[in-house]
C-alpha cells in the first residue's frame, strides 16, 4: 500500500464541518471515519486543541481533558477554572459519547460560552451524557449523520491507497465486503487479497481479515448468550433466512434481542421477511469461531430445513446442494447437477466447478464440467471433459449439446478452426432429430461469421431456418442471436438492432438467465451501435456486458470483450487516457494465449499511437501476436488498425495508408468504413472517397469528410463529428480545414478553423495525430509534413528517399523548404518542434 492511508471524497461533509461556525457534532457507527473526517476538516487551522475520550479516563472527574488542564484545581468554581483553562479557539472532542460527567458539562459549558468552536463525534445507537446529547437537542450544534463511503469513494480511496487503478469488480467486492466502512475496507486491503495484474490492483482467492480487525470485530458483537450465538451462526452459514424459518430453527427472542443489537437487520423483500447479519464481515467472524464438527452440524440442520419446505425458490435448490456437500452428507447428484447450471449461469465458475466435479463422472456431469472449465479459460481441461462426456452421449440431443460446447471450446479456446467446423459438420450428418441439427447448424453459423465467412455463415442459417420452426426455445434465441451477430459484421445496424429489441425480449422471457447468448446480442448490440456513431448506446451495451461478469468476478471474457468496447467508444470520444485505463483492465485477465489478445492489445496499442506514445504500442502489437489467436477479422483488423497508427506516429504515412487499405480488403464490411477512414484522415482521401458507403450517419460522415475539397466543407465535417461525439476526429477536420483556408487566402477563416481545432485537441487528453501536428506547423504540405516527421526521427535523407520512393535530391529540396516554413535549421530541432 502506497504511504499512509489516503482520505478522500467527503467534499460536502468537511465543507458543512469547516462553515459551522460554532461546531458540530459527528455521529456515526464505528469506524466510518468519523476521527479522519474531522482531522482533515480542521488540518489547515493553527491552534486546535484534542480531546480524546476513552472508557478509562471516563473513570476520573474531567480525565479526558487532563492534558490541557493545570495539575492542581482551584478551591472554587471547577468549571468556569477549566473552561477558562481551555485557550484555544478550536476545540475537537472525540468519542465524545465516553466522556465523564464532568467532562460532558465542561463541552456542553464551553459551547454555551460561545468562545469556543467545538467539533465531537460519537457512535451511532450508542448512549451518550446528557450534556453532550443537549448539544444538538437544545440546538447549540448542528448534528450532522456521517454515512459509509460510497461505492464512488471506495474506489477512489482505493486507488489512492494502492498507487494505482483497481478493476471495478474489486472496487464492489470491497464495497460489499466493508460495507463503505473506512476502517473495515483498510483491513481489508492490509490482508493481502489484492494483487497488481499489469497495472491493476484485482481480487485473488477467498475473503480474509486482519487479525486486528477480526478483534475489532469480535469487540463490536461483544458478549453473546448461546442462543443468541447460535442464531449468529445459523446467519453466518445461511443468510439470508426468512424470519419463520430463523424462528423455527432458534430463539426468536434471540433474533429480536439480537436486532436490538443490530447485530442483525430484518427487512421486508417482497413478501417475505429477511434476516441478515448487521454487517457481511460478522459472518467471517462468526465461521473462524466455529469448529468443523459444529459447521457441519449447523449446515445439515439448514439443508434439512430447507429441502422440508419444498425448495420453492429456485436459489433454494443451489444453497441446498451446497449446504450438504459442505456439511459431509452425501448429496443427489441431479441435486449437484441442478444448483451447478445456477452457478454457472451466475458465473460463480469456482462454486459450479466444485458441484460439478461432486456429480460424478456421469455424461452430464462431464459435459457441465467442460463448460464450466472452457468459462474459466481452462481450454486443455475442458477438451478432456467434453471428450469424456463424447464417449456417454447415447442420443441425439446429448451428441449435439456435448458437439456444440465442445466445438465452442476448440474454436474460441484452443484456436483449432478446422477441427471446430469439422466436428459440427459430422454431427449434423450423424444425427436425425431436427432440433439437434437446426441447433448445430446455427452453432456452426456462428464459428463461420466470426472466421470472417459471411457467405457460409448465412447459408448455415439459411439451411436451419429451412428445416422449419424450432420446437426448442434456446434454438430459436440462439437464431435470433447469430442473425443479429450476421448484420452487425454485415454493416447493416439497424437491422441488427432491431433484431437485438426482439431477441432480448425473448431472453428476458426465458426461464433461465442464458448469460453466453445475452452476451452474443450484446457484443452484436454495441458494434451496430459504433457503426452508427451512436457513443452512447455503444458504452451502455458494454457496461450490460461488463455487467454479465456477476458478483464473483470470474468470467473473464465478459471482462476483456465489454471492457474493450468500453475502451473503443471512449477512445472514439477523445477520452484516450481512459481508454488506456479500460484496456488495462482487460488485459489483466487475459490467459496466456487467448483469441481475444488481438482485440484488447490491439486496442491498447492504437490508443498508445493515438498518445504518440510509438514504444508502448509497438510492445502492445508484439504482445498480440505472440499472445493472440489470429481466428478472424474481429480480433485480426484491430491489430492491424493499430498498426496504421504506429507507423503513422513514427511518420511513415505512405506505410501507414498502405496498411489501411491491405486490411480493408480482410474486414469484415462492418469494419472497412472505419480503415478507410483512417486514409482520409491520414491525408489521402482522393484513393478512397468512392469507396466509403454505408448506412448511417457516422459512415455518411466519413464519406462527406472523403469529398471535402474547401475550407467550409470541413468546417461543416468537423462540426457533424462533434455531435456525435468523435472530438479527436473533430480536431483533425478542424486544423485540415484551417490548412485548407490558409491555403484559399482566407486568413481569418484559418484562424477561427485553428481556434476550434485547438479548442477540441484539448478535450482529447493528450492526442498527438499527424493532422494535429498541423496546429504546430500549421504551413506545412502532406509531403512535406511526411518527409518532416521521418526526418525529426532521425533518418537520413537516403533512408527517406527509399521509404518514400523518391529521389535523394526530392527529399533535400522538400526538408529545406521545411526548414523554412518552420524557422528551424536542424533535424534535432525539428524533433523538439513536433514533439
Amino acid at each position: 500500500m502506497a504511504g499512509s492511508w489516503p482520505f478522500a471524497g467527503r467534499a460536502a461533509e468537511l465543507a458543512e464541518i469547516r462553515s459551522a461556525a460554532a461546531g458540530l457534532v459527528v455521529v456515526g457507527a464505528p469506524g466510518v471515519g468519523k476521527s479522519r473526517l474531522v482531522a482533515q476538516a480542521v488540518g489547515g487551522l493553527d491552534d486546535v486543541a484534542w480531546v480524546r475520550a476513552t472508557a478509562a479516563a471516563a473513570e476520573l472527574p474531567l480525565g479526558a481533558f487532563g492534558p490541557l488542564l493545570p495539575s492542581t484545581p482551584p478551591a472554587g468554581n471547577p468549571l468556569g477554572w477549566a473552561a477558562d483553562a481551555v485557550r484555544a479557539p478550536v476545540l475537537v472532542v472525540d468519542d465524545a459519547h465516553l466522556l465523564d460527567a464532568a467532562s460532558a458539562a465542561l463541552v456542553h459549558h464551553l459551547v454555551a460560552r460561545g468562545r469556543t468552536r467545538v467539533i465531537a463525534t460519537l457512535r451511532t445507537e450508542t448512549p451518550a451524557p446528557d450534556a453532550v446529547r443537549a448539544l444538538w437537542k437544545d440546538d447549540l450544534l448542528p448534528r450532522m449523520e456521517l454515512a459509509p463511503l460510497t461505492a464512488e469513494e471506495t474506489g477512489r480511496v482505493l486507488e489512492r491507497a494502492l498507487g494505482g487503478r483497481v478493476e471495478p469488480g474489486t472496487v464492489t467486492r470491497l464495497w460489499h465486503a466493508s460495507r463503505g466502512n473506512a476502517l473495515y475496507l483498510r483491513e481489508l486491503v492490509l490482508a493481502g487479497m489484492l494483487a497488481d495484474s499489469g497495472g491493476v490492483w484485482r481480487w485473488r482467492g477467498p475473503l480474509s481479515i486482519t487479525p486486528s480487525l477480526r478483534d475489532t470485530i469480535a469487540g463490536r458483537v461483544g458478549e453473546l448468550t448461546p442462543d443468541e450465538r447460535e442464531v449468529l451462526e445459523l446467519l453466518a452459514y445461511g443468510e439470508p433466512l426468512g424470519a419463520d424459518l430463523l424462528s423455527s430453527l432458534a430463539s426468536a427472542a434471540a433474533v429480536e434481542r439480537l436486532e436490538d443489537r443490530q447485530l442483525v437487520t430484518v427487512e421486508l423483500e417482497g413478501r417475505r421477511l429477511q434476516v441478515r447479519l448487521g454487517h457481511p464481515l460478522y459472518g467471517e467472524v462468526i465461521r473462524h469461531g466455529c469448529g468443523t464438527l459444529r459447521a457441519r452440524k449447523l449446515l445439515r440442520k439448514l439443508a434439512d430445513a430447507v429441502a422440508a419446505s419444498g425448495l420453492r425458490r429456485r436459489e433454494d435448490v443451489l444453497r441446498v446442494a451446497v449446504w450438504r456437500l459442505d456439511s459431509g452428507a452425501a448429496s443427489d447428484p441431479e441435486l449437484l447437477l441442478a444448483a451447478c447450471d445456477l452457478a454457472r449461469m451466475a458465473r460463480d465458475l469456482e462454486l459450479a466447478e466444485h458441484l460439478a466435479r461432486a456429480a460424478g463422472d456421469g455424461f452430464r456431469a462431464r459435459l457441465a464440467l467442460g463448460s464450466i472449465l472452457f468459462y474459466a479459460d481452462r481450454y486443455a481441461e475442458s477438451e478432456e471433459a467434453f471428450a469424456a462426456a463424447s464417449a456417454l452421449a447415447r442420443d441425439d440431443s446429448s451428441r449435439t449439446d456435448c458437439a456444440t460446447t465442445r466445438a465452442f471450446n476448440l474454436f474460441w479456446g484452443l484456436g483449432r478452426v478446422e477441427e471446430a467446423l469439422e466436428l459440427m459438420t459430422a454431427i449434423d450428418r450423424s444425427i436425425t432429430d431436427a432440433d439437434a441439427r437446426q441447433g448445430a447448424r446455427s452453432t456452426r453459423s456462428s464459428l463461420e461469421v466470426f472466421a470472417g465467412d459471411l457467405e457460409a455463415a448465412r447459408a448455415s442459417l439459411r439451411a436451419a431456418a429451412a428445416m422449419g420452426p424450432s420446437t426448442h426455445p434456446r434454438n430459436v434465441l440462439a437464431s435470433g442471436t447469430t442473425e443479429a451477430v450476421i448484420l452487425a459484421a454485415e454493416g447493416r445496424a439497424t437491422e441488427c438492432l432491431e433484431t437485438v429489441a426482439r431477441t432480448e425480449a425473448a431472453l428476458d422471457r426465458a426461464p433461465n438467465a442464458l448469460p453466453s447468448l445475452r452476451a452474443a446480442i450484446l457484443e452484436a448490440a454495441s458494434e451496430a451501435a459504433l457503426f452508427l456513431g451512436d457513443l452512447a448506446a455503444a458504452e451502455r451495451y458494454a457496461e450490460q456486458g461488463r455487467g454479465l461478469d456477476g458478483e464473483f468476478g470470474a468470467w473473464a471474457k465478459a471482462i476483456i470483450y465489454f471492457g474493450t468496447r468500453k475502451a473503443q467508444a471512449l477512445r472514439l470520444r477523445g477520452s484516450i487516457t481512459d481508454a488506456l485505463g479500460w484496456c488495462r483492465e482487460a488485459i489483466a485477465r487475459l490467459p496466456e494465449r487467448s483469441v481475444w489478445a488481438g482485440l484488447c492489445l490491439g486496442e491498447l496499442a492504437h490508443a498508445h499511437a493515438m498518445l504518440g506514445e510509438v514504444e508502448a504500442a509497438e510492445e502492445a502489437i508484439a504482445l498480440a501476436e505472440r499472445r493472440g489467436l489470429p481466428l478472424g477479422p474481429p480480433v485480426v483488423v484491430p491489430v492491424e488498425q493499430a498498426k496504421v497508427w504506429t507507423l503513422a506516429a513514427r511518420g511513415d504515412i505512405s506505410g501507414a495508408v498502405s496498411t489501411a487499405l491491405a486490411a480493408a480488403e480482410r474486414a469484415l464490411p462492418a469494419q472497412v468504413p472505419f480503415l478507410l477512414h483512417d486514409v482520409v484522415r491520414l491525408g489521402r482521401p482522393a484513393q478512397v472517397a468512392a469507396r466509403l458507403t454505408g448506412e448511417g450517419p457516422l459512415v455518411a460522415l466519413f464519406a462527406e469528410h472523403a469529398a471535402a475539397r474547401t475550407g467550409p466543407d470541413l468546417d461543416a465535417v468537423s462540426a457533424g463529428f462533434e455531435r456525435l461525439g468523435l472530438i479527436v476526429h473533430a480536431a483533425e477536420a478542424a486544423a485540415q480545414a484551417a490548412l485548407r483556408h490558409r491555403h484559399e487566402g482566407l486568413t481569418r477563416a484559418a484562424r477561427a478553423a485553428e481556434t476550434r481545432a485547438w479548442a477540441l485537441a484539448r478535450r482529447c487528453q493528450g492526442a498527438r495525430t499527424p493532422a494535429l501536428l498541423d496546429l504546430d506547423v500549421p504551413d506545412l504540405t502532406p509531403r512535406q509534413r511526411e518527409v518532416a516527421l521521418l526526418a525529426a526521427q532521425g533518418l537520413t535523407n537516403r533512408e527517406i528517399a527509399a521509404r518514400l520512393v523518391v529521389s535523394i535530391r526530392t527529399v533535400a529540396n522538400t526538408l529545406y523548404a521545411v526548414y523554412e516554413k518552420t524557422g528551424v535549421s536542424d533535424r534535432a530541432a525539428l524533433a523538439d518542434l513536433l514533439g
